[in-house]
């Protein structure tokens, strides 16, 4: 019998999941490991995501299309690029799925889903140049001949595209394609400005020029983006610290695969100092109930976004986003254990988006839901 997937139980799963990939997202930095080995340790399959496999396809497409439709709009202030629904009309489409954040400043990371049953009846319209790198996988097979594809003019021969190969593309290239069958696409928006920022904080020059590849095998997006989809699909804005971290660990595997750096170099091992360690743990705590950015902090502390992220794990031993939920809970236990405010009160002074996510994180945390912990401390 096919097993009922609700939107509430889907949303449990990839939370549980996001804390998991915000942890190993910043192993990966701080300890300078192989990315490609830690995407693989991330593995999640459609049993993961959906529960039991004999869920029919067409329901879990129905529910996907129902669920994506429902994210959020882009942030306003950013400035314009290769993503979101501006990116869907070169396509010639009308809707986009899409998760952002500024990396840095007013730049957009942005994760892009474009998704046509038809296929183009013409070529993109003209791209805007802009210092950034588009890195694109196809959820679906695209048959030889059924993909045009041009950059400075130039026609580039596409081979057969299996499901989840990749391609990287400048787009201050002029790029041009034309796909004339159904495609089902992921798009990575990395500015250069953010790459730069990692090469600098690692003691290296802002790299020139990106190799850029069409339909290549890179074990690391291909997990990497099996472990955004189903962000894409909950119908939420995940995590601000938790997309940062995301951010730096594919700038950093791009810095690694595609730039021609064998390995990044290793920083000089250091915590962060006594006032920064102050000033961090301070912005944090006065923060609680807001959805802080990495940058935030890191600009209190005067360190890269990248090099603060190494020192705060290598000050505390956890990431800022661990940090920063076990410091709501904290906050929430003292709420329980001294008041008798009412549990929705005290999941959003306590920086919970509401109750029921509230309650699934305290509930992993410390084994017992909420109402049970006060009632069992208060007797």
């Amino acid at each position: 019998m096919a097993t009922m997937i609700t939107r509430s139980t889907m949303s449990e799963r990839i939370e549980d999941r996001n804390e998991a990939v915000a942890s190993a997202a910043f192993d990966a930095l701080s300890n300078n490991r192989d990315y490609t080995a830690v995407a693989r340790s991330l593995r999640l399959s459609r049993v993961d995501l959906y529960g039991s496999s004999t869920d029919s396809l067409v329901a879990q497409e129905s529910r996907q299309i129902q669920l994506a439709t429902e994210l959020p709009s882009e942030c306003p202030s950013l400035k314009a690029g290769a993503y979101g629904i501006d990116f869907a009309a070169k396509f010639h489409l009308s809707h986009s799925w899409s998760l952002t954040t500024p990396w840095p400043g007013e730049q957009a990371f942005a994760v892009t889903r474009l998704r046509s049953q038809t296929g183009m009846l013409d070529q993109t319209m003209q791209f805007d140049r802009e210092q950034a790198l588009v890195v694109s996988l196809s959820l679906n097979t695209i048959p030889r001949g059924n993909y045009g594809f041009w950059t400075e003019g130039k026609f580039r021969e596409v081979p057969f595209l299996a499901p989840f190969t990749t391609s990287v593309t400048d787009m201050e290239s002029d790029p041009v394609c034309l796909i004339t069958g159904p495609f089902d696409y992921i798009h990575y928006h990395v500015p250069r400005t953010g790459l730069d920022d990692i090469a600098k904080s690692v003691g290296i020059q802002p790299v020139g020029t990106f190799r850029c590849v069409l339909a290549e095998n890179d074990p690391f997006f291909t997990q990497f983006t099996k472990l955004v989809l189903p962000m894409l699909e909950s119908g939420s804005q995940p995590p601000a610290l938790l997309l940062d971290h995301l951010s730096l660990l594919l700038g950093a595997h791009l810095l690694q695969r595609y730039a021609g750096l064998p390995k990044l170099p290793e920083m000089v091992r250091g915590g962060l100092a006594p006032w920064q360690k102050r000033k961090a743990t301070e912005f944090l705590s006065d923060n609680l109930a807001n959805n802080v950015r990495l940058r935030q902090v890191a600009k209190e502390c005067e360190l890269s976004v990248s090099h603060f992220a190494r020192s705060f794990k290598e000050t505390f031993g956890v990431s800022a986003y661990r940090w920063l939920v076990q410091k709501r809970l904290s906050h929430a236990q003292h709420l329980l254990l001294r008041t008798s405010v009412p549990l929705i009160d005290i999941a959003l002074q306590s920086g919970f988006p509401d109750q029921a996510s509230f309650t699934r994180v305290f509930s992993r945390n410390l084994g017992v839901s909420p109402g049970a912990w006060r009632k069992h401390h208060r007797d």
